[in-house]
């Protein structure tokens, strides 16, 4: 089987907004500082370096002068400006970087942000992104390796291309499950240095499949997923740009963020949940939680995307918080997607920590954690002399 083929930058829905033009200066109060020059997102740096905010907070974001960019400006979104019909005040060719904590935004079409921009984006709109998060992951983007990511993004596609189907396996809790990669599925990257043209969300670093196009939520098309896999790591619950569910939001990631700790299973038949498990006590309440979504609407129960997270910088964060999907580890982190906003009112992702990808045929890791080599045992004596 040849390599897989890869689609563009992963155009999801980006969570936030709109834009008048703000003079660079100097902010003594800033809470969050913006360096252009750690932005290796964007290699071979255009001429221009643009930060866009949201208006209502511009006064908290810094903008760094550059030794890499001709001129660094700092953009603003109006209230209701979407992030497309801001695109056509900036410059053709700039580097476009957008951070917007309190909004929703959708990623424009490729016509909108140009065939010379490049554009990188924080998704906080449709989780409670804190300030916390955004210092943090702000933080993630600048140590970032795009060149690496891409590299570890090529070595997993040219694994998966070899291979009809792999192995899923957490052997402490005896689950195992087969992933059939051969599938007419939609393959997406989002790891790399951006070319021109390209959007990006940022950290970035993640490679996924669903079953037919990621925003194109049909639920008679089904992941080749069989058997158990356990969830394991911080869950998230995306509710889309519907401001009145955000109590319910709460609740559900309430019950769900046990997983971090506990373990649930989950039994799938053809890409779809037919059984959900506690390994333990204290996952149950994210059972409890997982059933109700499911007599509510069983759209919940077919896994939508299979995800890799690829990104070994950043640790899951606290809180309910969207930006956790691209943790990566030290081998790549599988994760599972369910429901997509707003053909459900949620999206779930939920993290498989300690799950291992691997080919069944050579029986080589692909991804997830690697397996603890043998202890070696030193001989150890005791003796009363010393040599002083």
């Amino acid at each position: 089987m040849g390599r897989l083929d890869r689609a563009g930058p992963l155009r999801r829905p980006i969570p936030v907004p709109p834009s008048r033009f703000v003079a660079p200066r100097v902010v003594l109060m800033a809470q969050f500082l913006v360096r252009p020059d750690l932005h290796r997102e964007f290699a071979d740096p255009h001429a221009v370096f643009c930060l866009l905010t949201q208006a209502d907070r511009a006064a908290e974001f810094e903008l760094a002068p550059s030794s890499r960019y001709g001129t660094v400006v700092h953009h603003t979104l109006a209230a209701h400006e979407a992030l497309a019909d801001a695109l056509p005040a900036l410059p053709a060719d700039a580097d476009v970087f957008v951070v917007c904590p309190d909004r929703f935004l959708v990623s424009p079409d490729p016509a909108q942000l140009g065939a010379g921009r490049r554009l990188s984006v924080m998704p906080c709109g449709s989780t409670p992104v804190t300030d916390a998060h955004v210092a943090y992951f702000l933080d993630v983007v600048e140590r970032t390796d795009p060149q690496a990511l891409e590299a570890a993004a090529d070595r997993l596609f040219e694994a998966l291309g070899d291979a009809d189907e792999v192995l899923l396996t957490s052997p402490a809790e005896g689950a195992s499950a087969r992933f059939g990669v051969s599938g007419g599925y939609e393959w997406n990257q989002q790891a790399g240095a951006l070319t021109a043209g390209e959007q990006q969300i940022a950290p970035s670093g993640e490679a996924s499949a669903a079953p037919t196009g990621l925003y194109r939520f049909d639920t008679t098309r089904r992941l080749a997923l069989d058997g158990r896999i356990a969830l394991l790591g911080a869950p998230i619950v995306h509710r889309g740009d519907d401001p009145a569910v955000r109590g319910e939001q709460a609740r559900i990631f309430a019950d769900l963020d046990v997983l971090r700790t506990a373990t649930v299973l989950l039994d799938l038949s053809g890409g779809l949940v037919t059984g959900v498990t506690a390994l333990e006590r204290a996952g149950q309440p994210a059972v409890d939680a997982l059933e109700k979504l499911y007599a509510a609407d069983e759209d919940y129960r077919v896994v939508w995307e299979f995800g890799i997270g690829l990104n070994p910088v950043l640790e899951q964060q606290p809180g309910n918080c969207g930006l956790n999907e691209m943790y990566g580890s030290v081998g790549g982190v599988v994760h599972l997607g369910f429901g997509l906003t707003p053909s459900t009112r949620y999206a779930l992702t939920f993290t498989c920590a300690d799950t291992v990808m691997t080919d069944p045929e050579s029986g080589s890791r692909i991804a997830g954690p690697a397996a603890p080599g043998p202890v070696r045992r030193l001989h150890r004596q005791r003796t009363p002399g010393c040599g002083c």
